[in-house]
This record gives C-alpha cells, sequence and structure tokens, in this order.
C-alpha cells in the first residue's frame, strides 16, 4: 500500500502565505495499492485544490510505512525533499499480475 500526505505552502508570487497551506486547503493522507493508482489520486487532489509547483513541498511517498523517497510535483521520487544536482531519482517498478 501507498500512501502520501500532501504538505503545501502558499505561493508568494500569488500573494499567498509561504507558512500555511492555501487558504481552503486541508492536508489529506492519500493511499493506494499501486503508486500509478496513487499518482492518479494525487493529481486529481492537485487539480481540485487548485495547488501548483510552487505550492507543493515535495512529500514523503510511503510504502506499507517505510520511506520510498519524496515527491515532487510532476510525479517523479527523488532521493532527498530538497532536489540538488547530487540527489538521486528513484524509479518504481511495479509487477503487474499477469
Amino acid at each position: 500500500m501507498y500512501s502520501i500526505k500532501t504538505e503545501v505552502c502558499g505561493n508568494p508570487d500569488y500573494g499567498q502565505n509561504p507558512n500555511r497551506p492555501p487558504y481552503g486547503v486541508r492536508v489529506k493522507t492519500i493511499k493506494a495499492k499501486t503508486y500509478t493508482e496513487l499518482l492518479d489520486k494525487v493529481r486529481e487532489w492537485q487539480s481540485d485544490n487548485i495547488i501548483g509547483g510552487g505550492n507543493w513541498m515535495n512529500p514523503t511517498l510511503m510504502r506499507d510505512s517505510e520511506i520510498v523517497g519524496y515527491m515532487s510535483y510532476n510525479g517523479k521520487i527523488w532521493s532527498d525533499q530538497s532536489i540538488t544536482p547530487s540527489t538521486m531519482q528513484i524509479h518504481i517498478r511495479e509487477l503487474s499480475n499477469v
């Protein structure tokens, strides 16, 4: 089971307080059986809450209570929450029951 607790802040480019989530946005834990399903749910949540890249804070991606990495706005997973030249991308490989 994959899960992610949405972490967002206000985007100062739009006059939002960077120390708080945008008005009306509630932090939510999103869960799914597969990473693909989770990513679809995250994108839907981003769209429903009008969350852009300037609001997204690279929250922790968990799989069965273990940290997998940190999700950037575009759905890629990284080894560190702050992305630097030495941060490695983590590729999620899911096995399908074919």
